[in-house]
């Protein structure tokens, strides 16, 4: 009776399962396509490279100079996916350092500081070589536009305002998250220079770390 039950499953099987013969394979197993996207992200990177410039300048530049702050840099950045691997953007990055002179306290403790910035508008590029459920890996390059104002007076055209060119890389960059929300933590840095006797910034922003949002526009065709 057993043997007999077992020879009717086998029989009635075929008929249980669906026929695919004449499904189209792009049917039978759907296409995981792409989908395009707009990513904001703000962060705050490292300011090694200014803490050791005003390190130089307080101690042996103009010793008599008390640093009140240094910001680090503050940045913004949008980028928009074209492809999984390819992405193109904007990022603004700010940092400020301000000062007083000692000599000018003792005259007038009400004497007002110094400072300088730099504001960087900054075209960017991504290229995404990892991914997986949680983790994407990348690196990216800027080229762009460093504004460099503030108190100070430059020593070669009299204005408080300078232009430099500027530029950068992302040598590394990790993403961790899902669900369009993501933390990013890099390695890389910043630079803006008009000449080598003019230097706003040079790998500055070693480090830097971010949060970011990821949202859907477009899906790509398959």
């Amino acid at each position: 009776m057993t043997t007999l039950l077992s020879l009717l499953l086998l029989l009635c099987a075929p008929a249980a399962l669906p026929d695919t013969a004449g499904v189209p394979e792009q049917v039978q197993q759907p296409v995981r396509q792409f989908v395009r996207s707009h990513e904001v992200r703000i962060g705050w990177g490292d300011p090694i490279f200014e803490s050791a410039m005003q390190y130089e300048f307080t101690h042996i530049g103009k010793p008599d100079t008390r640093i009140d702050y240094i910001t680090g840099h503050f940045f913004a950045e949008y980028q928009y996916h074209w492809l999984s691997w390819l992405a193109s953007g904007l990022q603004v990055d700010f940092c400020q350092t301000g000062w007083h002179d000692r000599r000018e306290l003792k005259l007038d403790p009400q004497a007002g500081g110094h400072s300088y910035y730099n504001l960087s508008l900054l075209p960017a590029v991504r290229f995404t070589w990892y991914h997986s459920a949680w983790v994407e890996l990348y690196s990216a390059a800027f080229v762009g536009l460093c504004i460099n104002g503030g108190t100070e007076r430059d020593v070669m055209t009299g204005s408080t305002i300078v232009l430099y060119p500027a530029f950068g890389l992302t040598m590394l960059g990790c993403s961790i998250g899902r669900n369009g929300w993501y933390g990013t933590v890099e390695w890389g840095g910043l630079s803006a220079m008009r000449d080598v006797n003019a230097i706003a910034m040079v790998s500055s922003r070693i480090l830097a770390v971010s949060i970011a949002c990821r949202f859907n526009q477009t899906h790509r065709r398959p």
